[in-house]
């Protein structure tokens, strides 16, 4: 089982935490998952994943000559004529480590078996590439790692968009299921239908076989950091009552979409007669809003959260400071809220984690 499996982050809008939780749940696997090779493809125009994985944008500006870019190189090799990717469409012999990097090398606080196809971090223009052409060179990419002699898991990060660019249908491609940030509103949930229905035209025409895996609602205000059973449904934390009145509502349109039968196919776990609460439970994940004084930090210095609370541990301290670029920007957090962050991620690691391995089962 060279391919382990292969998940794509996706949404209709942009800041919905597709590169948060990329970046913060690929390294919490490696760490997890010594044995095995995580490829992360970033496929995101402005390469915000690529410049988290590098170190931080400060420390990522310094190389982006140098090691940002894979992604466009591939798809201009792809629609070249002579080299590069074009020889995929006819070799069975591709090695897409070859455009990848160890992402180590350039950023210690990430896992040592984590490998990053970078994107440009610039916007340009890419026009659709043929369907048949997609693919194939999808199916190599697959291939590649398939023919591996190491076992690989595959993460993409995407831009939001309703309308799948050129790069989003590339992760699609490339990820038989979709993990789908939104934030918990009943705004975002109306709009979430044309990215679904979009999917599922995507789907019916055989573009793409991406089904939704996970539908994580984010940003919620927590109460208290206890968690709560609700409805049959666990969550980490104890969210505000106005939160949970808006997951009901939201999860009750969600569940009526996943029994429609011109939907339901569209859910890994949806169904005409699936029932709704079994429906929520495989397929809903609840995240709390995370602070700032470690979100913050992590972002800006490439440091996922697993290495936050190593780094802390080993430090035997209470509490950690960051600082943050040439400007001098200082954060401090204390245990508690360090912990609390990466409890938050790993509830949703595990949870993705049995989700994936119920879907290959069944």
């Amino acid at each position: 089982m060279p391919l382990q499996s292969a998940h794509v982050f996706a949404s209709h809008i942009g800041h919905s935490g597709k590169t948060t939780f990329c970046f913060n749940m690929s390294c919490y696997f490696a760490k997890r998952h010594p044995e095995l090779k995580v490829l992360v493809m970033d496929l995101a125009e402005e390469g915000d994943l690529s410049k988290r994985l590098l170190g931080g944008v400060d420390a990522a500006s310094e190389k982006v000559e140098k090691v940002f870019g894979a992604v466009f190189r591939l798809l201009e090799d792809a629609d070249g004529k002579s080299s590069g990717l074009t020889s995929w469409l006819w070799s069975s012999d591709v090695d897409i480590t070859a455009h990848a990097i160890n992402v180590s090398e350039h950023n210690p606080n990430v896992p040592t078996n984590l490998f990053l196809v970078s994107s440009g971090a610039w916007p340009r223009r890419e026009d659709p590439m043929p369907d048949e052409k997609r693919k194939t060179l999808c199916a190599k990419i697959r291939q590649s790692m398939i023919n591996s002699k190491e076992t690989w898991k595959l993460f993409c990060d995407t831009d939001g968009d309703r309308r799948p660019s050129a790069f989003t249908m590339l992760g699609y491609g490339l990820c038989p299921q979709a993990i789908v940030p939104l934030h918990l509103n009943k705004a975002d949930q109306a709009r979430i239908d044309t990215m679904f229905g979009l999917m599922q035209e995507l789907r019916r025409s055989g573009e793409i076989d991406t089904q939704v895996l996970m539908i994580m609602w984010n940003f919620v205000k927590s109460l208290k950091d206890e968690p709560m059973d609700h409805k049959g449904v666990v969550l980490p934390f104890t969210p505000s009552k106005v939160s949970l009145d808006i997951l009901d509502s939201c999860n009750r349109k969600l569940a009526t979409l996943a029994k429609d039968p011109l939907y339901s196919d569209l859910f890994v776990h949806g169904g005409p007669d699936v029932n709704e609460q079994d429906f929520l439970k495989n397929s809903v994940m609840v995240m709390r809003q995370l602070a700032d004084n470690v979100l913050k930090p992590a972002e800006e210095l490439g440091m996922p959260f697993v290495q936050m609370v190593d780094t802390l541990e080993s430090s035997g301290k209470k509490q950690l400071k960051f600082r943050s670029g040439p400007d001098g920007v200082e954060y401090e957090a204390k245990d508690a809220v360090i912990r609390s962050v990466d409890e938050a991620v790993r509830a949703l690691s595990d949870k993705f984690e049995a989700m994936a391995i119920d879907s290959r089962g069944s």
